[in-house]
């Protein structure tokens, strides 16, 4: 049998050859992405270059499939390692984001984050599949012992595998079709909460302690603190803020975002819900919306971001809860600066009736470019990323403005709160900017935290007293401003350090987290 199966080895041997090369490039692109961060997964996708060597002696066109599927992954593996990382071989939250998206962020992020280094694993990946369709056309093997080996051999390792554990349930890249099954079924949890939320009785409090007539909650997005004057960054990027600073008619706290992730933080700042308990806290409380409508005031959800999963998404659940919620987006082409919804604020029927309004813009997320207008601008002629994003952050501070004249014109004798924060930070360089960094960055969770009240406010003034014992974590936000407002006693401040990265399970330590431009 021996000299059968030398022989056999040397009848196919340029089959051998390019079988085990085509095996080798495919599996080079994940073993350099999780070497660096999971040993074991590494081991493992070694274990699977020797069953894609076996499979190749046994079916060509079972190795075809195998080789085409393995490629395919490297694409989106490569692509998360090379610009956001690759924890723990874990992509599912990528996936889950991406699924949620709607088509104008997703092509948004196409043009952003789509580099030359894309581009050359592209042309690696052809290159591979040339190889494999020289090997299907032109090369034939005559294997029989080393094709009845290799299935003994191969049917062996996988049974091994699939015994310690799952490969389509935890190890990627086997698991990217579970994955996507995963993030299609994410709206579970949100269609509980809306349950939860309809088997609520409409208890209205008859208490009235409240000390404003209006109550604006404005929303931003991807906001970094360290590029706004108010927070000593040393471009003029907030004047408007800055000039209400000056007075002293401005609150500006130090606070962290709970996470790094849009769909996670909002719901974390307006409900119950915090960075040790998201789902089960999420799905049985109010959104703060929900809450001053129980204490009488009519409420607003008015949003410049995309409508796409208006009816099975966290944010959208919570915006239902108010009065009136509008959406402004409907699609890619409607994403316009959040100059938009100024259209639609001024045009509210001016009511003596409590209110309460949260907004959500745009804000600063990317494309930074296409987040602000060229009639309000720092830098006329942008030159690189900080500037552009700079741009947005001055640009937000007019929209800021707009918002603050029209309540405080319309309503002269109303008494009024301003509420201004991010949902979390965002990292701004040149090599590479976004949020949703695994492991991440402070840059991620360094949010504004700022208040305006035209009433004298005890309240505020304790509340900006306990800052300087430490950073407020803005997981509990939504006591703070139903604190601040009157309508509850109790502020329920976060002190604690603890925030999550992409999901719940991946809570780190803040203050161990390092700074993106201070990062080995």
């Amino acid at each position: 049998m021996r000299y059968k199966i030398k022989n056999e080895i040397k009848e196919n041997k340029q089959y051998l050859y390019l079988s085990y090369l085509i095996s080798i490039l495919t599996i080079i692109p994940q073993a350099i992405a999780s070497e660096s961060n999971d040993f074991e997964h590494f081991i493992f996708l070694l274990i699977v270059l020797f069953v894609m060597i076996l499979v190749s002696k046994f079916n060509k066109l079972l190795f075809a499939l195998f080789i085409i599927y393995m490629n395919v992954t490297n694409i989106i593996i490569s692509h998360i390692y090379m610009h956001w990382g690759y924890c723990d071989a874990d992509i599912g939250p990528r996936i889950e984001v991406s699924a949620a998206s709607p088509l104008y962020e997703t092509l948004e992020y196409l043009k952003t984050y789509i580099d030359y280094r894309d581009i050359l694993l592209f042309v690696y990946t052809f290159f591979v599949l040339f190889l494999l369709y020289k090997l299907l056309v032109h090369y034939k093997h005559s294997f029989k012992i080393i094709r009845f080996l290799g299935f003994i051999l191969g049917a062996a390792v996988i049974a091994a595998v699939y015994y310690y554990y799952d490969p389509f349930e935890y190890e990627e890249p086997f698991n990217i079709p579970n994955k996507c099954i995963t993030a299609e079924g994410h709206s579970q949890l949100y269609n509980e909460r809306t349950k939860y939320l309809a088997s609520l009785q409409q208890e209205f409090k008859q208490n009235d302690h409240s000390l404003y007539d209006k109550i604006v909650v404005i929303q931003g997005e991807s906001v970094n603190k360290h590029h706004m004057a108010i927070y000593n960054y040393d471009e003029n990027t907030t004047p408007f803020l800055s000039s209400l600073k000056d007075q002293n008619k401005l609150y500006v706290f130090n606070a962290i975002a709970p996470t790094n992730q849009t769909r996670y933080s909002i719901p974390i700042l307006h409900t119950k819900a915090n960075v040790h308990n998201f789902s089960d806290a999420f799905i049985h409380s109010r959104s703060i919306v929900g809450d001053f409508k129980m204490h009488r005031y009519k409420t607003y959800w008015i949003s410049n971001q995309g409508e796409a999963g208006e009816h099975d998404s966290s944010i959208a659940s919570m915006a239902q809860e108010a009065d009136v919620y509008h959406f402004e987006n409907l699609d890619f082409m409607t994403a316009q600066p959040d100059e938009v919804l100024l259209s639609y604020i001024n045009h509210l029927q001016n009511s003596s009736q409590k209110e309460m309004y949260l907004i959500h813009l745009m804000g600063s997320h990317a494309d930074y470019e296409r987040r602000y207008s060229y009639k309000q601008i720092l830098f006329k002629e942008p030159s690189n990323v900080a500037e552009d994003y700079d741009n947005t952050i001055f640009y937000t501070d007019y929209i800021l403005k707009s918002i603050f004249t029209y309540f405080t014109k319309s309503f002269p004798s109303q008494k009024i709160l301003f509420i201004y924060i991010s949902d979390h930070g965002e990292v701004v360089s040149e090599k590479e900017h976004g949020h949703g960094y695994l492991p991440p960055f402070k840059d991620e969770y360094d949010v504004p935290f700022v208040i305006y009240s035209n009433i004298k406010n005890s309240r505020i003034d304790e509340l900006y007293k306990n800052n300087k014992q430490g950073v407020f974590n803005l997981e509990n936000l939504n006591y703070m401003i139903e604190y601040i407002s009157g309508v509850s006693d109790e502020n329920n401040i976060s002190y604690s350090k603890d925030v999550f990265a992409l999901e719940p399970k991946n809570i780190v330590d803040y203050n161990k987290l390092p700074f993106y431009d201070k990062k080995l």
